[in-house]
This record gives C-alpha cells, sequence and structure tokens, in this order.
C-alpha cells in the first residue's frame, strides 16, 4: 500500500505545471475575490445627474444638500436620460419640476423625478439614501425648507418594471458561468486525450488539414455549450420567472456568442495545458476569475475601480452585459450586436492563440 502510495505522489510531482497550475488556480480566484469584496468597500463618488426645470429657492437648496451626499451634476433632461440609460455612466437621475419652489413655499405637496435605471439596483438605491439624507438635512435647515413635503416618483427608462428579482442577477450569471466551466474543461480535455492518444496525428491525412480539424471539434463544443446555455436560461425562466427578453433571435445570437467565446477559452487552455492533468486547474484558474472580474457574481460597481477597467476585456462582462439587457432592460437585437460582435470578436483572438499553442506542441511530434 505504502509503495502504490509513493508511487502515485512521484508521478503526480512529475508534472510538475500541474502541481504550479493546482496552486496558481486558487491564488488567483482568491486574490480577485478578495479584491472585488474588501476593497470595494471604498466604492467610488455616487455620481447624480441633475435637471433643474425649476430654477427656484428649494431646488437650488436641495441641490447643495444632495453635494453632499454625491457628486451632483446639473445637466438637461435630455442628456439625464442618456446617462441613465447608458449602463455605467448613472444609475439614476434626478429631476425637479418646473413649479417646484412656488408649489413648495405656498405648502401645497410638490414632487422630485427620479429617472431609474432596475438592471442598476445597488445603485439606485445608494441615490434613494442620498435623497433621503438629503431630506433629513434640509429638515435641519430653518422654514421654509426645514419642513418638506417633498415626495419621489420614481420612473423606469429602460423597461417596463421598477424593481428586479435577485434571481434576475443570479440566475443568468450563474447559467453562464457553468458553461464556461464545462466548455472550456471539455475542449481543453478532449484535445489533450487526443493528442495523447495519437488520433490528433492520425487524423492529419484528413484533406482537411490540421487547423480544420481544430476547429471541427471547436465548433462541436460550440454547439454543446450553446445548448446547455439554452436550457439553463430556459430553466430559470420556467421556474424563478426570469424573462428571456422580447427576441428569440436576440437570445440565440447572443447564446452562440457566449459560446463561441468559451470554445476559445478552452482552446486556450489547451495549448496552455502540457498534459490532461493540467486540463482541470487551467480551465479553473481561467474560468473563475474570469467570472468574479466579469460581473457573473455580483454587480459590476461594487468592484474597486482597476478591477472595472480589467472587467472590459473579459468574454463574462459582455455576456452577463447581454444578458442583462435581454432579462432586465427588455431589450430586442439591437441591444446585443455589440456584446455579441465583441464576444466572437473574443472568441477568435483566443481560438487563433490556443491554437497556434496546441499545433506547435503537437502538430509536429
Amino acid at each position: 500500500m505504502s509503495a502504490v502510495f509513493l508511487n502515485e505522489l512521484r508521478l503526480l510531482l512529475r508534472d510538475r505545471g500541474a502541481v504550479v497550475w493546482l496552486l496558481l488556480g486558487p491564488i488567483l480566484f482568491i486574490t480577485v475575490f478578495s479584491a472585488a469584496r474588501y476593497q470595494s468597500s471604498k466604492r467610488p463618488p455616487l455620481l447624480v445627474p441633475v435637471v433643474d426645470d425649476d430654477q427656484g429657492p428649494v431646488a437650488r437648496t436641495f441641490m447643495k444638500l444632495l453635494r453632499e451626499h454625491a457628486d451632483v451634476l446639473e445637466t438637461s433632461r435630455a442628456e439625464a436620460e442618456a446617462m441613465v440609460r447608458d449602463r455605467g455612466r448613472a444609475a439614476a437621475a434626478v429631476v425637479f419640476p418646473e413649479g417646484l419652489s412656488k408649489r413648495y413655499l405656498q405648502g401645497r405637496p410638490s414632487d422630485i423625478l427620479l429617472l431609474t435605471d432596475p438592471a442598476e439596483g445597488v445603485g439606485v438605491n445608494r441615490v434613494k439614501v442620498a435623497l433621503l439624507l438629503t431630506s433629513r438635512d434640509a429638515a435641519e435647515i430653518a422654514d421654509p425648507v426645514g419642513n418638506p413635503r417633498l415626495e419621489v416618483h420614481e420612473t423606469n427608462l429602460t423597461g417596463d418594471r421598477i424593481a428586479r428579482r435577485s434571481h434576475e442577477q443570479n440566475v443568468p450569471g450563474f447559467a453562464v458561468m457553468f458553461t464556461l466551466l464545462s466548455v472550456v474543461y471539455a475542449t481543453a480535455a478532449a484535445l489533450q486525450v487526443e493528442a495523447k492518444s495519437g488520433l490528433i496525428h492520425r487524423l492529419l491525412v484528413a484533406p482537411v488539414g490540421f487547423s480544420g480539424i481544430l476547429l471541427a471539434k471547436a465548433a462541436s463544443r460550440m454547439v454543446v455549450g450553446a445548448v446547455q446555455l439554452l436550457a439553463l436560461l430556459a430553466w430559470g425562466a420556467l421556474v424563478f420567472g426570469i424573462s428571456l427578453g422580447t427576441s428569440p433571435a436576440a437570445l440565440l445570437l447572443l447564446v452562440a456568442a457566449i459560446s463561441f467565446a468559451a470554445v476559445g477559452l478552452g482552446a486556450l487552455a489547451a495549448g496552455l495545458a502540457r498534459s490532461l492533468e493540467q486540463a482541470l486547474p487551467i480551465a479553473l484558474a481561467l474560468v473563475l476569475p474570469i467570472a468574479a472580474i466579469g460581473g457573473l457574481w455580483w454587480p459590476l460597481h461594487v468592484e474597486p475601480g482597476w478591477m472595472r477597467a480589467l472587467a472590459d476585456w473579459t468574454p463574462s462582462r459582455w455576456a452577463m452585459g447581454g444578458l442583462v439587457d435581454l432579462v432586465l432592460r427588455d431589450r430586442g437585437l439591437a441591444a446585443v450586436l455589440r456584446p455579441s460582435g465583441l464576444l466572437f470578436l473574443q472568441g477568435a483572438i483566443l481560438l487563433a492563440v490556443g491554437f497556434r499553442l496546441f499545433r506547435a506542441r503537437f502538430a509536429t511530434r
């Protein structure tokens, strides 16, 4: 028994690359997770576009008080709506309507309009808290502002609902993550098995050539990944009632793009791995940090600034962005063209790099 144990340990240590990736993968994941969860406690300033259609003393007073809790940007109604619709710029905008000061000073009820993007739920809540604190501060000032009679009315600029449910973020995010895990590992492992068994070399006599063989195998993994992702999203719609958007074509295009990018990551993992034993730790080292950085586990705005900048280079960021447009913003085909295009581009680059590494290692053996 001890001889078997020592032999297995010796075989494991012989593959030094597998040992390195077994350590490197968890280190990458722990670093990214800790940075996102703990460094994000220092949130960036809250940007609140404000439209002052009133131009009166009450509106000016509230703008002054709001600046103590947020970064206020006075702008036009059209620009404020554009900032809210353009995800990542502002979660909500405040509108002080015309005649607010006059009605307020006459003792009549006055309203504040809040233009929101409920897909940015945490950001919207931060703006609401800032308005609540502003109202509290105003109550400490002498009359007439000291007895506020203002009510906040919320209008969704990106959909039909005012609020979102937590699983509408979680279900798409975890569906994409498990698809990435499955496709990346399956692609890398399949190529490693066939290379080790010599099947790749026997297939080289086929007229399609080495690159054609790899592309055909990647295409099959892409189809499997697309079916898996569609099944997971359909389950979320059936069991949890999440929306899959109003355009089946948009959903299919985005799913295909996500699967293609996943295959690209799998090809990169296959190119980096020098043995079958290295395929799994490399796949985990690629997918888990990318999932965390790209917003599959939490909204991007909770991450530190450097991580949000890095997220734009990850497939998960565009996969989740496209799904959020479909699930939470009720958008159609036009909304997913950009994220789908970027996913196809990233997938193509990853495929090219991965196949080049794989070909250099195995095609000449």
